[in-house]
């Protein structure tokens, strides 16, 4: 018998411990090279954290992500003290508010009718980063508690994964633990951004039969596109917020009795604006180990 509720999963950084790895492996290291950075690439690398790890941007796509870190790179005040020459980022904000995905393959499509060296770069780092991940066979850890709750998630609901990582990486990362057999539907960044992929793997269920579960505003934005309930992974705190799914809020789910306002303080507190780094409001950056 088909399930009547579906739980729909984010994947880095809510079911996998991939954010920092990827960010410090692949994505920052491979763009500072592209981009001829240089010594100013640790300038680079605390603004790509921010953004990426410790921001209310968390989770948005890649490009949107350059383009908030980029922009903080460019009033870094080591990268004006170097006199740097701020990178010009017209192509880039014009393709990301064009509303189209915001993928390597629609980046292609726009290059097609917008020439511009700059994406073209961004365009060449974008495969590249896919092939060395592919490529790498690195094994990325999903948090403690995950495999027994997507058993137990799979068991009594239909599960999906909405993420903006492109497909292949996904079913690489998932596969390489055994947990794609727990996922029903599984979408990548080739199907367009969370709210629509969302809106696509919860057709035919009820807002109020659908869950969705995540690490960053962009999950949460989803369910509310879509009126259904958000369960937020906590960063730094995933172990115990992978318990409380299992423990309270699923069973209360499916009970039709979740209350998610309680949990959203905790995780807007966690993740401030991405245009208020801690070096500008003059706090010690603290960008933790590298992975």
């Amino acid at each position: 018998m088909r399930a009547d509720t579906l739980v729909a999963l984010d994947s880095d950084g809510t079911v996998l411990d991939t954010m920092g790895p990827k960010q410090h492996r692949f994505l920052q290291p491979m763009l500072a090279d592209a981009l001829g950075m240089g010594p100013l690439r640790e300038a680079y690398f605390a603004c790509a954290d921010f953004v990426n790890l410790r921001s209310a941007a968390r989770g948005i796509t890649r490009f949107n992500a350059i383009l908030l870190a980029l922009t903080l790179f460019n009033r870094h005040p080591d990268v004006r003290a170097a006199g740097f020459p701020p990178f010009d980022l017209t192509d880039l904000r014009a393709f990301v508010a064009s509303g189209l995905p915001q993928s390597d393959a629609a980046l292609g499509g726009w290059l097609r009718d917008h020439p511009s060296p700059f994406l073209e770069t961004l365009r060449a780092w974008g495969r590249a980063v896919n092939a060395a991940i592919l490529a790498s066979g690195l094994r990325f850890d999903p948090f403690p508690g995950v495999p027994e709750t997507l058993a137990a998630l799979h068991a009594r609901s239909a599960v999906a994964v909405v993420s903006q990582s492109p497909a292949a990486v996904l079913r690489q990362d998932w596969d390489a633990h055994g947990l794609l057999r727990f996922v029903d539907d599984l979408a990548g960044q080739e199907r367009g951004v969370k709210a629509v992929q969302l809106r696509s793997a919860a057709e035919g269920f009820a807002p109020g039969r659908v869950l969705m579960v995540g690490d960053a505003y962009g999950d949460l934005q989803a369910a509310q596109a879509l009126g259904c309930p958000f369960f937020p992974i906590l960063p730094g705190r995933e172990a115990d917020s992978w318990r409380e799914l299992a423990e309270e809020a699923y069973p209360a789910f499916l009970e039709g009795r979740y209350d998610p306002a309680p949990r959203l303080a905790a995780f807007t507190h966690a993740l401030p604006p991405p245009d208020s780094p801690p070096w500008e409001a003059g706090a010690v950056t603290n960008r933790g180990p590298r992975d």
